[in-house]
Order: structure tokens, then sequence, then C-alpha cells
């Protein structure tokens, strides 16, 4: 008399029939017109050519002061010395940017935690290059 087998059983021929089907396959190749190659070419030089993309960082002081901003660089660089941070001056207001996020949830846990000491912090949309954003 002939008998079913079990699941483990069942489960296990699947998995080297998938398996062997798997290995069998050896390249794929895609036929597409040369309309859909020349625009992939030239969205390809196009992200080449650009340095900056738009990411989020975080701003920890505004102010009017040097030497006010000078102090929260100073602060900032001794307490998070592996953060990247630059400052710009748009007269009459100086600016402390801090750190590169792809995404505002990657950077809203440490902006609670910057928010205890740089209480004026507050996510900002900016022109970053690509490299800083990669190696961050």
């Amino acid at each position: 008399m002939f008998t079913l087998p079990d699941k483990t059983t069942l489960t296990l021929c699947f998995v080297f029939l998938v398996t062997g089907w798997l290995s069998g396959q050896k390249e794929v190749h895609i036929h597409t017109s040369r309309s859909v190659d020349n625009y992939m070419q030239q969205f390809i030089m196009n992200g080449k050519s650009q340095e900056n993309i738009k990411a989020w960082r975080i701003q920890i002081i505004t102010t009017d002061n040097r030497r006010e901003m000078e102090q929260a660089r100073t602060m900032f660089k001794n307490m998070y010395p592996d953060i990247s941070m630059d400052w710009q001056h748009l007269a009459p207001y100086y600016q402390v940017r801090v750190g590169h996020f792809e995404t505002k949830n990657k950077l809203m846990p440490f902006l609670l935690e910057i928010k205890k000491t740089f209480p004026a912090a507050t996510p900002v949309y900016d022109f970053v290059s690509k490299r800083s954003l990669v190696n961050n």
C-alpha cells in the first residue's frame, strides 16, 4: 500500500528542486530598445555629473554673534568628534549644521539627543556632497 510522505520530506524535496533549478540558471539577458538605452545612459551621466544632492542635516545654532557660534562649534566638536560639521555666514547670521542624513526619520534620534544641549536645534533640508552622505 502507498503512503504519503510527511511535511518535512515534502519541504526538503521542494527546497532541493528549487535549488537545482536556480543553480542551472546561468545568465539573464534583457533586450531593450535603443531609446531606452539612450535614456539610461543619459540618466547615468546626469547622476555622475551632479556632485551635490539634497539631504537632511541638523542646524544646531543660528545667531548674529560670531563668538556664540564658535562656542557652539567647539562644544559640539568636543561632544561628537566623529560627526561632520560646517558653518556658514548668511549676513547677519551664522549657522552651524551637523551630520548628513538620507531621511528625516534617520536624524530624529540624534536630534532628540542634541536638543538636550542645543535646544534650538532643528532639522534642515540642504545640499550635501554625495561623498559626505556615503561616508557618514
